[in-house]
């Protein structure tokens, strides 16, 4: 493990006279190490002023993202299993034998143990664009008058008022809000933007299996808009696996699972409990590596 080579000659070069930083030697930067090793145990005074045990162990973290993932898959993920967060934007990750980087969609990849791969992408849109609209309580009091099988694409682009540009799943820097046609009933505008946060989820997966990671085979989801089951619904009938709630989903809890197996995630190669995302792709999928 180690730094990557643009970080050290940033390092070496400074950020220049007006800079917050001067130059320094790569040797200056702490130890790399993987995230959940040990590093040691806290300083006995410390441990005492701060009342824990004083054979109480540090452990490397991870960012918040990954650990929320760990918090979703229980620290056993799978590979294709895929982790969706719908809080003010849309934000996706599937663990995958193939890594996948993209700058131009934003997709990127963190290693997973030796030979697995974190891809993950976010889209500029998201549920906050509901709120534009509606209250909490109205879009449960809608949600209840919309049938999640039945189709309503009305061409919608749910990025917030005034957003300029989109990344995920297709990059365009003009791309602007669009909620027009605007129907006269209320829970119909509600069913056409849900729809479009559906259809943008479906597509941003497909742009990560079109880059070459795994097809998602199970999608759980965390954030605000996950507790919404006509949205779930729709998303399953989308998505072609099934999407559902996590019962996890506090990246406390996932640093937590990560530091108790050190870094060892237990991370099962084949699942026979659920099919992947564009089933009829299976025949071309790669086979597990041993």
């Amino acid at each position: 493990l180690r730094y990557p080579d643009w970080m050290k000659q940033l390092m070496r070069e400074g950020g220049g006279a007006k800079a917050s930083f001067k130059a320094l030697p790569p040797s200056a930067l702490p130890r790399v190490v993987k995230p959940g090793q040990r590093l040691g145990r806290v300083h006995a005074r410390l441990a005492d002023h701060l009342g824990v045990p004083r054979t109480c162990v540090v452990c490397a973290g991870t960012t918040d993202s990954i650990a929320a993932f760990f918090a979703a898959t229980a620290g056993h993920p799978t590979v294709g299993t895929a982790v969706t967060s719908l809080g003010s934007t849309l934000a996706l990750k599937v663990l995958s034998r193939v890594r996948v980087d993209d700058e131009q969609r934003g997709l990127y990849s963190h290693r997973l143990g030796r030979q697995l791969w974190l891809v993950g992408g976010a889209s500029n849109g998201g549920p906050a664009v509901l709120r534009e609209h509606f209250s909490d309580e109205r879009i449960s009091e809608l949600s209840r008058d919309i049938d999640p099988d039945e189709d309503c694409d009305l061409g919608y682009v749910m990025l917030r008022k005034g957003q300029l540009g989109e990344r995920l799943p297709t990059p365009d820097p003009a791309a602007s809000q669009r909620l027009t046609p605007r129907p006269r009933s209320d829970a119909r505008f509600l069913h056409g933007m849900l729809d479009a946060l559906a259809r943008m989820e479906a597509q941003a997966y497909t742009a990560l299996v079109d880059a070459g990671a795994d097809s998602p085979r199970l999608v759980l989801s965390c954030g605000g808009g996950a507790s919404n089951p006509t949205l779930s619904r729709m998303r399953t009938r989308l998505l072609g696996v099934e999407a559902r709630c996590a019962d996890w989903t506090q990246a406390s809890t996932g640093v937590a699972l990560l530091a108790a197996c050190e870094g060892r995630v237990p991370v099962i190669t084949r699942s026979s409990a659920h099919q992947p995302l564009n089933a009829q792709r299976a025949g071309s999928e790669r086979e597990p590596s041993a």
